[in-house]
């Protein structure tokens, strides 16, 4: 079952930061969990605290203030405490935000085995937080990720009660082509797709129906977001010691493109 027990949040005193806190404490919230709140400078606890602000008021709680690299010690931080769930944005701006990818968010990505929830931080418009998921799009691939992907975007949904998409981009596939050879080989790619898709869900015993596009990645993933009105992508990330697939590869494109918050798991 898909369960947190603590989320860290980490806390840069910034406005995206308080888009974290305030999604973070509507998830502890759901999960029942303690939060830790890691702070990496020379603030004061009780300035934190101020900042935290009543977003925090009933919440369960701990505040850590730390020296060092902030990627490093996030990492460091979320082993040591036995951390279920980092929630975090993703330190890009505007328009800029589809083409770069904080440096620490994507240390963290890289080097933790935990979920990892990123947020798009428009803070004139920001998203809603855990209350507010109704639709979610969840990007699969045809290896091994497919199982754990599947069945925490399942776990995930059925604890807001929100419906899931299933989606996986095969990137060869040009749907935009009339060409007969294109057709041909789009129908060849996608049949494949289908027969492994077929294999993993028997193995895994899992009832689910995945939607098949052709297209680069990002791209499909946040078209899938975009025309469901998604909350919420479920993504698998993989692990530093073992690559699960093009979604490993293209996880960092699909959280600057999607237009709502990534759960990478």
């Amino acid at each position: 079952m898909f369960t947190v027990k603590k989320i860290l949040i980490p806390v840069a005193l910034s406005p995206s930061c308080a888009w974290a806190v305030q999604y973070g404490v509507q998830l502890a919230r759901w999960f029942d969990a303690e939060l830790l709140f890691l702070h990496i400078g020379n603030c004061l606890r009780e300035k934190v605290e101020a900042f935290l602000g009543p977003a925090v008021k009933d919440a369960r709680y701990e505040i850590a203030i730390c020296h060092g690299d902030p990627a490093d010690v996030i990492v460091r931080v979320a082993r040591e405490t036995s951390s279920s769930m980092i929630v975090m944005p993703t330190h890009a701006h505007g328009r800029f935000r589809r083409f770069l990818l904080g440096s620490v968010t994507a240390k963290v990505l890289h080097d933790v085995d935990y979920p990892v929830l990123t947020g798009v931080h428009q803070q004139t418009n920001p998203s809603p937080g855990p209350a507010g998921i109704h639709q979610i799009v969840g990007a699969v691939d045809t290896n091994e990720s497919f199982v754990p992907v599947t069945r925490g975007a399942l776990e995930f949904g059925a604890l807001f009660n929100a419906t899931l998409t299933l989606v996986h981009a095969v990137p060869a596939a040009d749907e935009t082509s009339d060409n007969r050879g294109e057709i041909e080989l789009r129908e060849h790619l996608f049949h494949m797709a289908e027969e492994k898709f077929d294999r993993l869900k028997r193995e895994a015993e899992l009832d689910v129906t995945i939607s098949l596009a052709g297209g680069e990645v990002s791209t499909v993933v946040r078209e899938a977001a975009l025309r469901k009105g998604a909350e919420l992508v479920v993504i698998g990330r993989g692990h530093t010691q073992r690559a699960l697939g093009r979604l490993r590869t293209h996880s960092y494109s699909i959280i600057r493109h999607s237009p709502c918050p990534v759960l990478s798991i």
